[in-house]
């Protein structure tokens, strides 16, 4: 890849109109991008359509809204997966896939029309503002401080180009894979030919407003909106650009294509402007609301809608001309399903983790694992191993029937009521507040009220189970001794027990996808599926040594851990295997990664690894505790 160079172009601009130089007002900025008072509504920051009658808007808290009536009326989620942090930008690829992004380097990814969204780990904290898709593998976002970050693989990855630029960058847009403009802070207009390799400065010493919008109805036609009531155009694809009269001073903040040539544009104060000839001639049309109004979108040229503070939604259903308010449900945010939330998805990370073990050994570090501090437990047996459940709450689980249940990232933890005094393996949650526990003799114990009670389920084997997973809300596999594998499709309610192949005790099993896992046990035990556990396949490992521990931080990159400083690596989803030096001669008993270069094993006498290289090597993270540890979480 050729390094991303600037270029300053000169601007050849016909001067149609001198406007002020008054600046924006920092209300108006924070009204953009800040977080807003809950005490004043909602302010909803952007909106988009997801096909001719589902559009979807998001804002302050992590709010999303959605409405399958073309804007009339409107279900509402605040605090969509926990989040605080505001949303600033939202597109869909296709009717059920779409992608919002926020401060604090936030990503959402949808795959059912916004009903529900994962949480995608980016590694960088950076404000987001705006995100485009120009095909359903093609994606940009950008952000504060020249940040641009774009993805080739439908956001699986996405791999950071350079501006050479510190502004703050606030739209993106694409006619093509190729052509895109970005605006931003002072005037900053970038313009890429070759899908973001290059990108050229095309910004003007004569406008040192701040831009917000940029979009497309074709390839040759641009249009760019500001503050100040800054209109400019393009008839040439962003080489030439004309500031246009928009007869009005408020701050622009959106400006959208419902054809090619009717252009709508919102902004402060109600703004609504209209113009239907490709950017010129523009006009202002009433709307139903005097709140300022901060994004649009339109499905068709007739039927529309925008967006702003205080909870405004309005919607027009005659091209601009009317607009009418739109009904507001506020409702319970729908809980994440398994379906679209492996473990490395599952939930915004935090930079914690969580360590347990021996004597009822609780450790946790909020640095990616860097230092550690011993947090004072409610029991003495020794815990097996420790889950997430969401962002904040986790749940432990070992010796005698021991569960302990945190809802401040581990810090504090209580005691809840197993029925059971047999020793417990693993939990898995596949909602907030449904979940299993396996243990000793077949022993499986269901919640249904995020733990506050426990009663037990059959499994239908008197084998001890050692771990279970689920890779959708239906689908689970558990495993345990004597090459004991279960499967359930249907949320763990009956089991079927399925022919592994092996005698050999298993230990772990993870989900790869929907249909896929990996399990692991004595005796260098490998065994995969590809169809939800119901046939197995051996794969080489190259070692006889017990192996403990299975994790995947992505479809195909994974780590196995198991005796005598054992660690394994597949990058290619498990069919095989390589083996990694450690440094250590201790079992490692849990590996588990917060994203695709930070990863942490832990073992027994206290044994923490730490890389920061994927796995290629791990360091010692020294610590003052010699005692066991037997599980491990990354929230």
């Amino acid at each position: 890849m050729r390094k991303n160079t600037l270029q300053k172009h000169n601007w050849k601009i016909i001067w149609l109109l001198v406007v002020g130089c008054c600046m924006i007002s920092i209300a108006s900025w924070e009204l953009l991008f800040s977080q807003n008072d809950p005490s004043d509504g909602i302010v909803f920051r952007a909106v988009a359509f997801a096909d001719a009658k589902t559009v979807i808007a998001v804002g302050d808290s992590g709010t999303v809204a959605r409405s399958t009536d073309q804007g009339s009326t409107w279900s509402v989620w605040q605090n969509m997966n926990r989040l605080t942090t505001p949303l600033n930008g939202i597109c869909f690829t296709d009717p059920t896939h779409g992608f919002a992004v926020g401060a604090n380097g936030t990503l959402l990814m949808t795959t059912n029309g916004g009903t529900t969204w994962i949480n995608k780990l980016v590694s960088t904290s950076v404000n987001f503002r705006s995100v485009f898709f120009s095909d359903a593998k093609t994606g940009t976002i950008v952000g504060n401080n020249g940040f641009i970050l774009r993805t080739l693989d439908g956001g699986s990855t996405w791999l950071t180009q350079t501006s050479d630029i510190h502004l703050n960058l606030n739209d993106v847009s694409f006619v093509d894979n190729e052509t895109g403009i970005i605006v931003g802070d002072r005037g900053t207009i970038l313009r890429t030919t070759d899908g973001g390799e290059n990108w050229t400065n095309l910004s003007s010493s004569f406008i040192t407003y701040n831009f917000y919008s940029v979009s497309f109805s074709k390839l040759d036609n641009a249009i760019i909106v500001g503050e100040n009531g800054t209109i400019i155009y393009t008839t040439n694809g962003g080489e030439n650009w004309t500031l246009e009269p928009s007869g009005t001073t408020e701050t622009l903040f959106c400006n959208v294509f419902p054809s090619a040539n009717f252009s709508a544009a919102v902004g402060n104060a109600a703004t609504i402007l209209v113009s239907y000839t490709k950017g010129t001639n523009w006009l202002r049309q009433k709307s139903s609301t005097r709140k300022a109004l901060l994004s649009a979108a339109f499905t068709d040229a007739k039927i529309g809608v925008a967006v702003g503070a205080k909870q405004t939604i309005i919607r027009t259903t005659d091209g601009a001309t009317s607009w009418e308010a739109s009904t507001l449900i506020l409702e319970k945010p729908i809980e994440l399903s398994i379906a679209e939330l492996l473990p490395r998805d599952r939930y915004p990370k935090n930079n914690i983790a969580v360590a347990v073990g021996a004597n009822g050994a609780l450790f946790q570090s909020k640095d990616f694992g860097v230092s550690w501090t011993k947090i004072t437990g409610k029991s003495e047996n020794t815990l097996m191993s420790v889950t997430s459940i969401n962002q904040t709450s986790m749940i432990a689980v070992g010796n005698g029937g021991v569960v302990l249940r945190s809802d401040d990232e581990g810090t504090t933890w209580t005691p809840q009521i197993s029925t059971t005094s047999r020793p417990l393996f693993r939990a898995c949650f596949t909602l907030s507040d449904s979940g299993i526990i396996v243990g000793d003799y077949g022993m499986m114990l269901r919640t249904t009220n995020g733990g506050t009670t426990w009663s037990k389920i059959s499994s239908g084997t008197i084998n001890h189970l050692r771990d279970i997973v689920f890779s959708d809300n239906q689908t689970g596999i558990a495993v345990g001794a004597m090459g004991t594998i279960l499967s359930t499709t249907d949320r763990g309610t009956t089991w079927t027990s399925q022919v592994s192949g092996t005698s050999n005790w298993l230990s772990a099993v993870s989900p790869l996808d929907k249909t896929t896992f990996i399990t692991v046990g004595a005796a260098g035990t490998i065994l995969r599926t590809t169809n939800k556990g119901t046939t197995w396949t051996a794969q080489p490992s190259g070692t006889t040594k017990e192996l403990l521990n299975v994790s995947f931080s992505d479809t195909v990159n994974g780590f196995v851990v198991g005796i005598e400083g054992t660690i394994l690596r597949t990058q290619n989803g498990g069919t095989k295997w390589t083996a990694l030096e450690s440094g250590s001669t201790n079992d490692l008993r849990a590996v588990q990664f917060f994203d695709k270069q930070q990863g942490i094993i832990v073992g027994t006498n206290g044994t923490i690894l730490r890389t920061t290289d994927s796995g290629t090597t791990w360091i010692k993270v020294e610590t003052d505790f010699p005692l066991s540890l037997f599980g491990l979480t990354i929230n």
